[in-house]
Formats: structure tokens, sequence, C-alpha cells
């Protein structure tokens, strides 16, 4: 870690990826830095153009868009010498309290778990497509096939074993490749039901389309067919 870094001493480097969200994610930072006093938590501002945050610690002199911004969150941490990065987006909210301490000691249990996220609460748009991200009620952790990127802790290590991410504006098929990598490595992801996020940024027929031909593009590219990702 570089030194006189506030981040010293910490296995898991969270950063909060953030885009135009104004108070919103100032009241996200507030609340993480209220539950976890002892974690210094990165914002990184992928250069908004209005409706700014005042948490800001870390900025983009130019948009890299989601993508580019998931893979500049890893780049961090990186450059912080960290091994795990705990990537928080900007339009979650926590439903309970959530320890950083706790999702650390999950990813700190076993080297071949490479991701750690939190369930998803009732409401959330993601559970159309990913029911088993579902809260379960039971406070449990549970090894799933495939788990979003909207609040979870990354392996760098194992991202870095597949190349890394590819360049993609919206970061979608992210959340696949971790999950058909998994598979291929034998490695494991963890949901945990003991915290709760809801997501609610729903999207219009036409932006779905264009990330969508985006993730065919850029995963057609990289494996042939982007088909052969799908945790579907």
């Amino acid at each position: 870690m570089k030194k006189g870094s506030p981040y010293r001493k910490k296995f898991v480097f969270p950063v909060i990826l953030e885009y135009c969200g104004g108070k919103n994610t100032d009241t996200l930072y507030h609340q993480l830095r209220q539950w976890n006093p002892d974690y210094p938590i990165a914002v990184l501002d992928n250069a908004s153009a209005t409706n700014r945050a005042s948490c800001i610690t870390h900025q983009n002199k130019v948009n890299s868009n989601v993508g580019g911004g998931i893979r500049d969150c890893i780049g961090l941490a990186r450059h912080e010498g960290f091994s795990h990065v705990l990537i928080i987006t900007n339009d979650v909210v926590p439903a309970n309290e959530i320890s950083i301490v706790f999702l650390e000691e999950i990813a700190r249990y076993s080297g071949d778990i490479v991701q750690v996220g939190v369930s998803l609460a009732a409401g959330s748009d993601k559970l159309r497509y990913y029911p088993w991200m579902a809260n379960r009620g039971d406070n449990k952790d549970r090894y799933v096939h495939h788990c979003d990127i909207l609040f979870s802790v990354l392996k760098i290590d194992f991202i870095d074993s597949f190349g890394g991410f590819p360049p993609s504006q919206s970061g979608w098929g992210y959340d696949w490749e971790v999950s058909y990598q998994a598979a291929l490595q034998h490695k494991k992801i963890v949901i945990t039901d003991k915290f709760q996020i809801t997501h609610t940024n729903n999207m219009d027929h036409l932006a779905w389309n264009t990330k969508l031909d985006e993730l065919k593009k850029v995963y057609d590219e990289r494996y042939s067919d982007h088909r052969v990702i799908s945790p579907f």
C-alpha cells in the first residue's frame, strides 16, 4: 500500500462508483461510514456533469462510463495495494445495516471465494432477472452460481486471471464473466442474506437493447459466442 495511505492495514478496498448521484450518494456514503467507522470509503466520481456529491475522494476528468468506472475502481484498489475491492454502485439503497468487516471475513474464509455479494430486498428491479439473489430471511451465507456486482467484493487476482474485464461502456456482461470464469476455475461466489439492498434503476427498452447489443459484441469477440458466459 502507498505510504501514508488512509486505507492501510485493510483487506478490502471499499469504493462507491458515483455519477450524478448528489445527495443520494452522500446519504449512502454517510450511512456506510457510520456503520463502518474503521473503514475509509473511497468515492470515485466518474466526471459528473451535474448533481455532484459532496463526499467525493477521487475524480475522473473524463467519464469512463459504467464499465470503465468498474475497471477504474479495481485500478484504485490495486494502486493502493489491496487484494480485494468492494464495489458499491451509487444507485443502491441499503435495507439494513451493512458490515464491511463481515463481508471481508467471508472473502478471507477461503482462497476459492472470488466474489461476495449482498442479497436483494423485495422490490428490487433486478429480482426479475436474478431471483436467486432474493433475500431468504434466514441470515445465512450461501454459494450461488452468479451475483450482480451492485454491492460486492471481488478478488483482484481472479479478475486478472482472465485478462481483466474488457472495455465496455455499460459493463454489461462483467458479472456473467465472473460467474463463467468461477465455474471454469472451480472458484466460489457467495451471497449473504444478512444484508439487503434495493436497486430501482429501471431502464427504458431503448437503453436495454443498446446495452444488450454491446454485451453481445464485446463477448462475441472475446469468447466467439456471448451465450457461453450466460448464467441463465
